[in-house]
């Protein structure tokens, strides 16, 4: 089998960048590539934490095959992130990547490894995840699943489907209602997306992870997803634009029989899980979609004034 590289997403958090390189000590894998975004202006205090993160860096001692993307200057989130994957896929037509406030399980390079070879001209599935939060009641197949939704802190692709991904969210501002109640079930949940899809273009929010979901759901294509957790997620004590806490609760890492997955065909859509998740994290519902109206028009009137 040929191992994804890892790339790893940081910035100014050299403690959450050590905690994700102990955990990777475990597992050793070969190629680590580092995405480091730049300081801010007019930011002392960021130098320092920029510069510990390069020096965090050297923690890796099992291979020499690392490589690290920094910059002089801070990109911001959203093009940091589109930058690194660019620059990992490039070079290696496939990779794992983890934000760096992710701790890793035992069972997690090799999960993502065996679905990322499994699937990897399986042109319906664009991203395999290694975060699962739904719970086990809201699941109702065995070991993995398909979703329309990815998560983002800790993930694989292939360059057949990050070919297709859309910065400029052409799709996701111009498709109908219609279509997006196809994908995801409700006319509630497409007036949310359509939402979500509009403060992205318009920078009333800064996402990547937004346009990635466009980009795969304008393709038809499916994340899929472990029904066990296999990282631990730690961002919404101090992420850069996380203000809230988190929607849903942490699970424990969980553990797979990796050598009886059925991996011989592709597996179903959980529509139990989808309904959570669509609910639970994405608030498609209709007080999440009043919500969201309002924040969104705040963020409007915010961004005229400055």
């Amino acid at each position: 089998m040929d191992k994804a590289p890892i790339l790893i997403l940081a910035y100014n958090r050299p403690d959450k960048v050590a905690n994700l390189i102990h955990s990777l000590r475990k597992l050793q894998p070969s190629t680590v590539l580092i995405g480091i975004d730049g300081p801010r202006l007019n930011r002392n205090s960021d130098d320092i934490r920029v510069a510990e993160v390069h020096k965090a860096v050297e923690l890796i001692d099992w291979t020499d095959d690392v490589h690290i993307r920094g910059r002089s200057e801070n990109l911001g989130l959203k093009r940091a992130v589109i930058d690194s994957v660019n620059w990992a896929i490039e070079m290696h037509g496939k990779a794992v990547v983890i934000e760096e406030d992710v701790v890793v399980g035992p069972q997690f390079l090799d999960f993502m490894n065996l679905m990322l070879d499994n699937y990897k001209n399986e042109n319906s599935i664009g991203h395999i995840s290694g975060y699962n939060v739904v719970p086990r009641k809201f699941i109702s197949t065995k070991d993995t699943r398909l979703t329309r939704y990815p998560e983002s802190i800790a993930w694989g692709t292939w360059e057949r489907a990050w070919k297709n991904f859309d910065e400029s969210l052409e799709w996701g501002t111009s498709c109908s209602v219609s279509e997006l109640t196809e994908i995801v079930g409700s006319k509630t949940g497409a007036l949310k997306w359509k939402l979500n899809f509009s403060d992205a273009k318009s920078d009333r929010i800064s996402t990547w992870a937004y346009r990635w979901i466009a980009s795969m759901w304008e393709q038809n294509q499916f994340v899929l997803s472990p029904n066990e957790n296999l990282v631990t997620y730690s961002g919404f004590d101090s992420g850069s634009h996380t203000l809230t806490a988190a929607p849903w609760d942490e699970l424990p890492i969980g553990e797979m029989n990796l050598d009886d997955l059925n991996i011989a065909n592709i597996v179903d859509v959980d529509y139990l899980a989808e309904s959570w998740v669509s609910k639970s994290v994405f608030k498609e519902t209709f007080p999440g979609l009043c919500k969201g109206c309002t924040v969104s028009m705040f963020r409007k009137l915010r961004q005229e004034k400055y």
